[in-house]
């Protein structure tokens, strides 16, 4: 038997999209020692957290 396909929200996916590129940026921002870039990267993590939080609580009320 197959898994049923999980339905994930387009602003789900750019959620997660945004946490992983603003770790890397986060990364790349602290190996090179450059505060600005890791704070931009922070920021990025904690929009896509939101966006990501948000769209999942949006899907599972209007799945109800």
């Amino acid at each position: 038997m197959s898994k049923p396909k999980i339905r994930m929200p387009g602003a789900a996916r750019a959620g997660i999209g945004l946490l992983i590129m603003g770790g890397i940026v986060v990364g790349i921002g602290t190996v090179t020692d450059r505060g600005a870039v890791s704070l931009y990267g922070l920021a990025m993590v904690a929009g896509g957290f939101v966006l990501y939080m948000a769209a999942s609580i949006m899907a599972k009320r209007q799945a109800r």
